[in-house]
């Protein structure tokens, strides 16, 4: 969802597409302005109603501080947006759209998120399971082939500035 619109809508309307974005979602990315506080605190604020409206869900949450190209027009330091991050129990990670800086980090993390979430619901379902349905051999060798994989493969892409995505 895009909260940003040249034209304005009605306010029925636009609480009605903003709820909807906000149930639908398998992970979220709020992005904010570097250089635009209000827009840092419009994304705590869908921060907390993202928090309120899908509470008992365990959903990736990114924040991203986005324009870090310019630098003298700055106005949220980068410890602010880990403060940020810090209190509302979701990653952090700085980007440059216009110069594709972390732009890619972002998306791996993303992904990187979720497949943890699944990977850990995934076991904590075989931990219910009963011991009569046990999982074939050839399926147990292709999700530990397809783990190991996906580590290798997460251990040379993996860049200092956003390490912390690839862990819950």
């Amino acid at each position: 969802m895009d909260t940003w619109e040249p034209a304005p809508r009605a306010q029925d309307e636009e609480n009605r597409s903003h709820n909807c974005c906000l149930q639908v979602g398998n992970a979220y990315i709020i992005v904010y302005s570097v250089t635009d506080r209000g827009s840092f605190e419009s994304a705590s604020e869908l921060r907390i109603q993202l928090r309120r409206t899908r509470q008992a869900e365990n959903i990736p949450i990114i924040l991203v501080g986005n324009k870090t190209d310019l630098v003298r027009r700055r106005e949220v330091s980068v410890e602010e947006g880990r403060a940020c991050a810090v209190v509302f129990d979701c990653k952090f990670i700085e980007t440059s759209a216009a110069l594709q800086h972390n732009v890619a980090e972002l998306f791996e993390g993303v992904v990187r998120q979720l497949r943890l979430r699944r990977d850990g619901s995934e076991a904590g379902d075989q931990c219910r399971a009963t011991p009569a349905r046990q999982e074939s051999l050839t399926k147990r060798a292709r999700r530990f082939l397809g783990r190991l994989v996906a580590r290798k493969v997460a251990l040379k892409a993996r860049s200092k500035s956003c390490h912390d995505l690839a862990v819950l």
